[in-house]
């Protein structure tokens, strides 16, 4: 980034495949920042990007790193190398990174990453997650402003499908950021599978923060969709459309039945991925949330304060999740965090933890990502 008042974070994305060129398309739209290089070690996957976004290529990332004076470093790659990549992008002075989802499969690992840019002053996000879109931080506006007093309780209606730290870093997510980021003090949980296996498969129970936070997870989606955060006047709702904000009417009758309003205005009105899906005017597919997710890593460095989905969210997510596993091979009891077993893992689905063209083969691959943009 230079001097200039009009100066752009550089970025430098490494993996250039399918989510990585997601990440590319939002920090080139975003005006302060821009795409200045790629790098990946598939040459085919590596030229389509150079040739969409104007930039040179490069096979290894840290040659890019000195070379393109990167600012934010990108490392949108599979979570078996992620780990190494995201500390070598800290040791080699880059402003800021931003992998993706789950950051790592052991504890320890994500515990080396976050301390690694915490100690060089690097920001660090962990994700294009739900927690970084406007509407969910209008909501916790709303809670934080005490108006419909304290959070009670938090109810997690989607399930978190077959995986808990694939597609459940989500709701564990916004279940934290609504529960005000507080330690976990204890869980109790249940697999859908072999508790044994140190993979990822679906899972369900209950969070109890040190705040006295209780968080309900289901397993399985029923005819009611999203979340619920159940506060003393009160009630936050999202049906993953929606984001909507109600205030208790009045005393709770004989029949224990509150009547809640709406509070209109509170949070906006649109929906969560407005446009997703679309193509935009030069012909790239409309990806909403990424965009958010770009925006806070800006943000982050513009007003030095942390990226709305950090390091150390992903690492207590992937705490949390690993957590409810333990209490099953337990026995379902409580389990109290931090886990003192650092060692511990839960190895996401194979499409997470290893390339996804080589699970989907190059011609679905190659198919894949012609939907990006049309050419």
């Amino acid at each position: 980034m230079t001097d200039s008042g009009n100066a752009k974070y550089r970025v430098g994305v490494i993996g250039c495949g399918r989510k990585g060129t997601v990440h590319a398309r939002s920090y080139a739209l975003n005006p302060k920042s821009e795409i200045v290089a790629g790098a990946d070690t598939d040459s085919e996957t590596l030229e389509l990007f150079c040739k969409r976004f104007g930039v040179p290529g490069y096979r290894d990332y840290r040659e890019m790193i000195e070379k393109e004076k990167i600012d934010i470093a990108a490392p949108i790659l599979p979570v078996q190398p992620n780990p190494e990549v995201v500390i070598g992008c800290a040791r080699l002075g880059v402003k800021a990174i931003c992998s993706e989802k789950p950051m790592a499969a052991s504890l320890e690992d994500a515990d080396r990453m976050v301390e690694e840019c915490r100690s060089r002053g690097v920001k660090f996000g962990a994700g294009d997650l739900d927690r970084n879109i406007p509407h969910y931080w209008q909501a916790k506006d709303v809670v934080d402003s005490g108006e419909l007093g304290k959070v009670v309780s938090i109810t997690v209606l989607l399930g978190s499908g077959a995986e808990l730290v694939g597609g459940g870093v989500q709701p564990l997510s916004l279940m934290r950021l609504f529960a005000r980021d507080a330690d976990v003090a204890w869980v109790i949980g249940w697999m859908d599978g072999d508790p044994w296996s140190d993979y990822d498969q679906g899972g369900a129970g209950y969070v109890r923060f040190v705040n006295g936070i209780e968080c309900f997870l289901h397993r399985r989606p029923s005819a009611k969709n999203g979340y619920e955060v159940l506060l003393e006047g009160g009630v936050i709702r999202s049906d993953m459309g929606y984001v909507s904000v109600w205030k208790k009417a009045g005393e709770t009758d004989r029949h224990a039945r509150t009547k809640l309003e709406k509070v209109e205005g509170a949070v906006s009105d649109t929906h969560l991925y407005e446009g997703s899906g679309t193509y935009d005017d030069e012909g790239w597919r409309v990806f909403p949330r990424q965009n958010a997710t770009i925006q806070s890593m800006v943000d982050s460095l513009e007003q030095d304060i942390e990226p709305r989905s950090n390091g150390d969210n992903g690492r207590k997510v992937l705490e949390i999740a690993i957590a409810l596993r333990e209490s099953h091979r337990l026995g379902n009891v409580p389990v109290r965090l931090p886990l003192a077993d650092r060692s511990l893992r839960m190895i996401p689905a194979a499409s997470r933890f290893f390339s996804k063209k080589g699970q989907m083969g190059a011609e679905r691959y190659a198919e894949a990502m012609r939907t990006h943009r049309k050419e």
